[in-house]
């Protein structure tokens, strides 16, 4: 094959350098020849059974494995979804503190501080 673009010989193996056509058609070539032969390939012996049998029956444990972790997961998330969006309604629904019940929460004596003992 020879290219439109070449400014070199052929043959010239420093015109591959400076030619990217050339230098792909190199490659292709190689890459060819480096394929071996179907014939040349080996027959792969039959797989047993019950080793098929493990595998497949793993898989399928896993699968099952994954859908069960998945749902799991989901519920969780909606979950905590709820509870995050129930929180925030409840506060919502509460009025705002004031200044003045903020400085009375701080002045008033906790509810659990005289469960703790001293």
């Amino acid at each position: 094959m020879i290219c439109k673009n070449c400014s070199a010989g052929r043959n010239d193996e420093r015109h591959l350098f400076t030619c990217p056509d050339c230098r792909a058609d190199v490659r292709l070539v190689q890459a060819w020849k480096g394929l071996s032969r179907p014939e040349a390939l080996e027959t792969a012996a039959p797989a047993e059974e019950g080793f098929v049998l493990r595998v497949a029956g793993a898989v399928r444990q896993d699968r099952w494995n994954r859908r069960w972790r998945r749902a799991w997961l989901a519920a969780a998330a909606a979950l905590l979804f709820f509870f995050f969006a129930g929180l925030a309604h409840e506060r919502a629904s509460k009025p705002a503190a004031t200044p003045e019940d903020s400085l009375a929460q701080l002045a008033s004596p906790n509810i659990l501080d005289g469960l703790i003992p001293n």
